[in-house]
């Protein structure tokens, strides 16, 4: 781990903790995304934001900011994982078609080191269709666009 200004940097995973009981007990967490780290320099690659949801099957959905295709962990795409066995294994699916920075500070009416105002996963409550729609921020364009996915 790399030295931050304030001690050491850890890069950050999503990992999800299932319960069977209704929350009395939990089962240990699992790591969602499936990049391999630390990278061939060392470092790693952080993924975050994450938003979840169950559809009517029973799969579990994941969606996330990732950075796991550049090695100075600077550019972000979104990912999206589902377990059909209750959180026990993840696959992972690249939602963007290309690549962005975080473009925080575009809203004057939120913090300006924010990004991820509409970013959100959900599934159909009525239980009528399986799958997930998923929201996010993109900035692949120059500007932030809210970016729609069904997966």
């Amino acid at each position: 781990m790399p030295d931050a200004i304030f001690g050491s940097y850890g890069y950050t995973d999503i990992m999800v903790s299932r319960s069977t009981d209704g929350g009395a007990t939990w089962f240990a967490p699992v790591r969602v995304n499936n990049n391999p780290e630390p990278l061939p320099s060392g470092l790693g690659t952080d993924q975050y934001s994450p938003g979840i949801a169950v559809d009517k099957t029973g799969k579990v959905g994941v969606c996330f900011y990732d950075r796991r295709r550049d090695p100075n962990n600077f550019l972000i795409d979104r990912e999206c994982a589902f377990s059909k066995n209750a959180g026990t294994s993840w696959s992972n699916k690249k939602i963007t078609k290309k690549n962005f920075p975080a473009v925080p500070g575009q809203d004057v009416l939120v913090d300006r080191r924010y990004m991820g105002d509409y970013d959100g996963l959900a599934s159909d409550f009525t239980k009528t269709n399986s799958g997930f729609i998923g929201a996010w921020g993109d900035n692949s364009l120059g500007n932030p666009d809210v970016k729609v996915d069904k997966f």
